[in-house]
């Protein structure tokens, strides 16, 4: 499937299916289940953000070696699938301890099952995006593949969200029936799109050889030197700042401040995910007139104006915050779609320049900077709520207007106009054909590393 011809959409669409749940349970493990902790199960808000940013940058020193060993795989069944494949069980076990947790579980359960649950997610979504990135040498197909992963990624985010609120209007005393729910429809997903993935796509091992772990990890390093990878890395740091920071009050903020129900409040994250539908092909389009670094900084602006907007919200007007909210969610493609097509045309650059194949250690690099932004996002909304004192139970308190509105939408602003002041005079990747070994230079499609 290695080549320049047009990948099928059937094809497509079987390979993708696995991208709904890597967004499913992304969406579930950064916006809901550090709430599902601190309220249904009960466990101090500090501590489950002290947890879940303490995991996360433990969690990033995996990716790199990850990376590193599946880059150097060469198997029969090629390099990625091999991963792929190995990360359904331990997804399927972690899933189920962490979400059909009851109370009485302690931090250390916490943090045992959420090391194992991030260690499987790192195995899926590198393994996944690296092969995705792989799935054509031609860069249309690439981003057409992305587009796809995207599409897909999105109807994840959207059905397993429709989830909760339906079962809040079932049960709507018990605060962890949504999550249980949840949780085993995963359990079920998860094996069976990947499953679905390894048996109607072929991999192609590269024609380079197969280097060692020492080398990759050296490399790893080394890949901080190109400025196009630095420049992504800020991006994609930033904006999963922006946005985990954002989600992991989102709940408090729409049922606390707001007034609204929970299942109301579920509601609303439905809505932002179902525009993103229409975001995704906008995007795309609109990276296809421009530029993907231009469509990426014009996004990042205009999700800007809107998270402002979003904390200056009155109480009890749904139908404006859910305007505000759909228009967010158009600009929810660029924290996913627009880096990740724009590191596999690194990908390229860099297998074209040098003549061996980096894939798996940069999807690494992104990988690592989202860990590192999710898990500060996390840390840093509920470290700072539980030093001022903020109870969930207690969320509608006036106390909390201005800690909840700076984290929903001042300070997520902010990371925002850092992705766009990252993209500015950003160099797209040269489609030209280059030596192998090409000396560094300031343009991103020269990669400087050696052969």
């Amino acid at each position: 499937m290695n080549d320049t011809t047009m990948i099928g959409r059937r094809r497509l669409a079987c390979f993708c299916m696995t991208a709904l749940v890597i967004q499913a349970l992304a969406t579930l493990l950064i916006v809901f289940l550090p709430e599902f902790y601190a309220n249904a199960i009960g466990l101090p808000v500090g501590a489950v953000g002290a947890i879940f940013m303490a995991i996360r940058v433990i969690d990033m020193a995996v990716d790199p070696v990850l990376g590193a060993m599946m880059d150097a795989t060469r198997t029969r069944w090629g390099r990625f699938r091999p991963w792929l494949a190995a990360s359904a069980p331990i997804l399927a076990l972690s899933t189920f301890m962490l979400f059909q947790a009851e109370r009485g579980v302690g931090t250390a359960y916490l943090t045992i099952w959420l090391g194992v649950c991030f260690l499987g997610f790192s195995m899926i979504v590198l393994s996944h995006l690296a092969w995705t990135a792989t799935l054509s040498t031609a860069r249309s197909q690439r981003t057409r593949a992305f587009v796809w992963w995207q599409l897909f990624a999105t109807a994840g985010q959207f059905s397993i969200l429709a989830i909760l609120p339906f079962a809040a209007t079932l049960r709507p005393g018990d605060k962890g029936f949504g999550m249980h729910v949840a949780g085993w429809v995963l359990i079920v997903a998860v094996p069976g799109t990947i499953a679905l993935a390894l048996a109607t796509t072929p991999e192609q091992v590269p024609d380079d050889p197969a280097l060692g772990t020492g080398n990759h990890l050296r490399e790893y390093a080394r890949l901080f030197r190109i400025p196009a990878v630095v420049r992504l890395l800020l991006a994609d740091l930033a904006i999963a700042l922006s946005t985990g920071i954002a989600n992991a009050v989102g709940l408090f903020y729409y049922m606390g401040q707001l007034g609204f129900e929970r299942a109301a409040a579920s509601a609303l994250v439905l809505i932002a995910y179902g525009a993103a539908f229409v975001g995704t092909p906008l995007f795309a389009r609109l990276a296809r007139s421009i530029g993907k670094a231009r469509a990426l900084q014009a996004g990042a602006l205009a999700q800007a104006a809107l998270q402002v907007a979003m904390a200056l919200q009155p109480a009890n007007h749904y139908e404006l915050t859910a305007a505000v909210v759909a228009a967010l969610g158009l600009c929810i493609p660029i924290a996913w779609f627009l880096p990740r097509a724009m590191m596999a045309d690194v990908a390229e650059s860099i297998r074209r320049d040098t003549g061996v194949d980096r894939t798996g250690l940069l999807y690494a690099c992104l990988n690592g900077s989202m860990k590192l932004a999710l898990g500060l996002a996390v840390g840093f909304a509920f470290l700072l709520l539980g030093w001022l004192g903020f109870v969930p139970s207690r969320a509608s308190d006036p106390g909390n207007a201005l800690p909840l509105r700076l984290l929903i939408g001042i300070v997520p602003a902010l990371l925002s106009l850092l992705v766009a002041a990252a993209m500015q005079g950003y160099a797209e990747p040269s489609t030209r054909p280059g030596p192998v070994g090409a000396a560094a230079t300031d343009r991103p499609g020269d990669s400087g590393l050696p052969a």
